[in-house]
């Protein structure tokens, strides 16, 4: 029986598989995919998300941007920057498979798996059959970390009697060659009258475009993106389009039920606003893995149940996502005026230097 099998080896998984193994416990980690692979992601990652990495990432980051561009409703622009970087873009199939090597390397044990068929749970621990190299195979545990994605699989078989508030958001991205990619700004772009925004983030030889939905129900598709690098680069050729849901919720989160504990987009904690969710599955996977190691210490009189001191510990996590939900219902129901508000110096200046200084934002707005 291991101390706490792991499902899914992104952010959330790796960072709870490293945190748990560095303190000594014995972590089984597990995914449908060999590593690398290839990940539906832009790869940008906040100065609050960096802050989190309990090891260097630096050699992995292709691009370090001090500005933003905001393309309000009109064609109406304004620039975020800061003198400390807003966002650093990273190739997720290196950032993954990096982060996997270093869970390994402090003593994780990683094995690739075909599917799950069955989890059941008791009092004393977790009973997880999967389909490994075409046959049955049964993992026990005392506890069990989901964070396999905003389709997991492990929240589907927990059984939870909750109604589940989660939501997927829609996401597609392609990437687009051009010449002196250098020379193009990070691009949120709001002018396109729709619940939702593109995006253009700029590599070194190629411009990473894509489309984010704020609805549930938007219809993306890759005609869409064809025409928008057609309108901005005069070249509809794409390559590597990839489509991915993003785990959000518009209610009340539950992660998980007794002895397993959702994490990342699996528990619907990415933010509905922009859709950015590394930052969440790694602060929840530090927090699961620390409310596993809290439930493991026989010291503790009475002991603590994993799921009560997670549930508390995910407090703050769950006031922004609040937070952001609120802004996301005002951004999207009423583009033009919020976007003109936010193009106000004083108002983006203040947030744009809580952005850098890695701040979240119930702590950006702590002072009103």
């Amino acid at each position: 029986m291991y101390d706490v099998i792991i499902i899914g080896a992104g952010p959330a998984g790796t960072a709870a598989g490293y945190y748990l193994a560095r303190k000594g416990f014995s972590v089984l980690l597990l995914d449908r995919r060999s590593f690398p692979r290839k990940k539906a992601c832009a790869g940008g990652i906040t100065p609050k998300a960096m802050a989190l990495f309990n090891y260097d990432i630096s050699h992995l980051v292709c691009r370090t941007f001090r500005e933003i561009k905001i393309v309000r409703p009109g064609n109406r622009s304004f620039i975020i920057k800061n003198k400390n970087p807003l966002c650093y873009i990273t190739r997720r199939s290196e950032l993954d498979a990096y982060s996997l090597n270093r869970a390994r390397a402090a003593g994780c044990r990683f094995k690739k798996i075909d599917k799950l068929t069955s989890l059941k749970q008791d009092g004393h621990g977790v009973s997880l059959t999967v389909i490994q190299d075409g046959e049955p195979v049964c993992y026990t545990s005392q506890y069990l970390i989901g964070a396999d994605g905003a389709n997991s699989k492990t929240q589907r078989l927990t059984g939870r009697t909750a109604v589940s508030s989660n939501v997927k958001l829609p996401a597609l991205e392609a990437d687009v060659r051009v010449s002196c990619a250098a020379g193009y700004a990070m691009e949120f772009d709001f002018s396109k009258n729709f619940s939702g925004y593109y995006w253009l983030f700029p590599r070194k030889h190629h411009v990473n475009i894509g489309i984010f939905s704020a609805r549930a129900d938007g219809h993306l598709s890759q005609k869409l993106l064809v025409r928008y690098a057609r309108l901005r680069f005069g070249t509809g050729l794409l390559s590597d389009v990839k489509g991915y849901p993003i785990g959000t919720s518009q209610g009340t989160v539950t992660p998980g039920r007794g002895r397993v504990l959702l994490a990342g987009d699996a528990a619907g904690l990415a933010e509905p606003l922009l859709g950015e969710g590394i930052y969440a599955a790694l602060k929840s996977g530090i927090l699961s893995a620390r409310a596993v190691e809290y439930a493991l210490n026989l010291s503790f009189a009475p002991p603590i149940a994993a799921m009560d001191w997670y549930r508390q510990a995910l407090s703050p996590l769950l006031w922004d996502l609040w937070l952001y939900q609120r802004s996301a219902f005002i951004m999207y129901r009423f583009p033009g005026p919020a976007l003109a508000a936010a193009s106000w110096p004083m108002l983006h200046n203040y947030f744009s230097r809580g952005y850098a200084r890695a701040k979240t934002l119930h702590e950006m707005l702590l002072p009103f």
